[in-house]
Parts: C-alpha cells; sequence; structure tokens
C-alpha cells in the first residue's frame, strides 16, 4: 500500500481482494478482482493491500510496458474505461446493500460475484475470513451459513464453502447483486 506497483496483474483464475487496513487493525474488502479485472494498473501510489484469497492463473506485465502500449490500443483504452465504470458501479451497489440488506442477503451477494470470477462452485475461505470480508460477526456468519446449508444451496466446511444450488441462492439474493452486475433477474 502506498507503493507504485511496477507490473500489471490479470488475474484469470485467481481471486484478489482489495483490503483497507483500518487503524483500529481490522481490513475490509472493498473490491473483489478476478478474470476480466486488473490488479495494479493505475500509475499512482496504490490505496488498497491486494491480498490474493484463492490461488489461480494470472498474467503478469511490466508497467513500463503498458503505459507504453496501451497509447497505441485503443481498444484496450475502451476497455479498461468500462472495466473502470463497472468497478465503481459494483462499488457504489455494494454500499447500498450494505447499508439497507441483511447479513445473509449480502453474504449470498458475496457468493455470487466470487462465483462469477472463478472457475468452480467451491469458494475457499473460513468463517473468520468470511467475517472479516463482510464485516459481521463469525457467528453471526456461521449461523447465516448453517441456514443456507439447511435448504440445500451451499454445503460448508472446514475452510471451504461449495455451492451446491446457485438458482436457489440467486432466488434469495438482493437486487443489488443483479444491478452490480448489469444482468436482469431471471423471472420464476
Amino acid at each position: 500500500m502506498g507503493d507504485i506497483p511496477t507490473h500489471v496483474y490479470y488475474p484469470v483464475g485467481a481471486i484478489v481482494s482489495m483490503m483497507i487496513d483500518m487503524a483500529d487493525g481490522y481490513s475490509v474488502e472493498t473490491y473483489m478482482l478476478g478474470k476480466s479485472s486488473t490488479v495494479g494498473a493505475l500509475n499512482a501510489p496504490s490505496f488498497y493491500r491486494a491480498y490474493v484469497r484463492s490461488s489461480g492463473l494470472a498474467y503478469r506485465l511490466p508497467m513500463s510496458i503498458l503505459q507504453r502500449e496501451y497509447l497505441f490500443c485503443p481498444v484496450y483504452m475502451r476497455v479498461a474505461m468500462t472495466a473502470m465504470r463497472r468497478m465503481l458501479m459494483q462499488l457504489s451497489q455494494s454500499i447500498a446493500c450494505g447499508k439497507h440488506h441483511s447479513l445473509e442477503q449480502q453474504l449470498i451477494r458475496w457468493m455470487l460475484i466470487t462465483l462469477d470470477r472463478i472457475s468452480t462452485s467451491k469458494i475457499a475461505i473460513t468463517h473468520k475470513e468470511l467475517s472479516g470480508i463482510l464485516g459481521f460477526r463469525r457467528e453471526a456468519m456461521t449461523l447465516s451459513l448453517k441456514r443456507l446449508t439447511g435448504l440445500g444451496y451451499i454445503e460448508s466446511r472446514r475452510g471451504e464453502i461449495e455451492v451446491i444450488n446457485r438458482k436457489g441462492l440467486e432466488a434469495l439474493s438482493c437486487d443489488c447483486y443483479w444491478i452490480g452486475q448489469e444482468k436482469k433477474r431471471p423471472v420464476g
């Protein structure tokens, strides 16, 4: 945090959390990066700590090459601007969701976004990590996960959540997931 990145990373199978470290020792995930995302693309001091939450393939490019070449590639610039717009929209929707929806709805939104960024139905995360990311007590997180397990939508094991019924989670999700992904909620 605070350093100017020397490389840009393009996660293909990895999940990287943008973490903001608070003065009281807590950290908060502000955004989740995965496939179709870029880590470190701003040529400015970093305002977040990149935390690799799920390892996987990522391409790496020296910042000097990106700076030299992006001026000659209007398609890259257009894609980058679209990605930035989408990130701002998702951040805004995340703030609204955090202020108006239940822990369970925020948890479901987070799981669906994670699934959109990985190529498996298994999310490697502990209850403690998840409670830190979403800002709720671990016990409350565990109760919500148990309820979703009881509904048959997920299986929660030590260090892993497996989504076994995505459509069920989608049906319980708040509109914030759909708005943030620029998708229409399926009917029925």
